[in-house]
C-alpha cells in the first residue's frame, strides 16, 4: 500500500496512522525472522535463487520461526542490528508509483476509514 503524503481529512488520516503501525509491525515481524535466519539477511546471506524457490526458503523461515515462538525457543541472537530497525519515516513517500497503487488506495480509503452514515 502506498502511503498519503499530505492527509487532507480525517480518512486520510486513518489510513496513514493505520498504514504506520501495519509497517512497523511488519517490519519488526521480518527483523526478528531475519535474524533467526541469517541466510535471508542481507549482511549473513543472500539468496541467489529463482524467485519461486527463494519465497519458499522465506516461507520455510517463516513456518520455522513461528515454530520456535510456539514452542517458546528463544533467538540465539535476541537483538535486532540497528538497521532492521523500522522507522515511520520509511512510510513517507515509500512506494508510491502512481497510477494503479495511488488509485487503489484512494477507493480503500473513504471504503475503510470515511465515516459511515455521516
Amino acid at each position: 500500500m502506498t502511503p498519503v503524503t499530505n492527509p487532507t481529512n480525517e480518512a486520510e488520516e486513518l489510513y496513514y496512522r493505520a498504514l504506520v503501525r501495519t509497517r512497523v509491525i511488519v517490519e519488526l515481524t521480518l527483523g526478528v525472522v531475519k535474524n533467526r535466519f541469517r541466510c535471508i539477511h542481507r549482511f549473513g546471506g543472500e539468496l541467489q535463487y529463482t524467485p519461486l524457490r527463494s519465497a519458499k526458503i522465506v516461507s520455510a523461515c517463516l513456518l520455522l520461526h513461528n515454530r520456535c515462538v510456539s514452542r517458546s525457543i528463544p533467538d540465539p541472537n535476541n537483538h535486532l542490528p540497528e538497521e532492521d530497525m523500522p522507522i515511520e519515516a520509511h512510510v513517507v513517500g515509500a512506494g508510491d508509483r502512481g497510477g494503479t497503487d495511488r488509485q487503489t488506495r484512494d477507493e480503500i480509503i473513504p471504503e475503510f476509514y470515511g465515516r459511515k452514515g455521516v
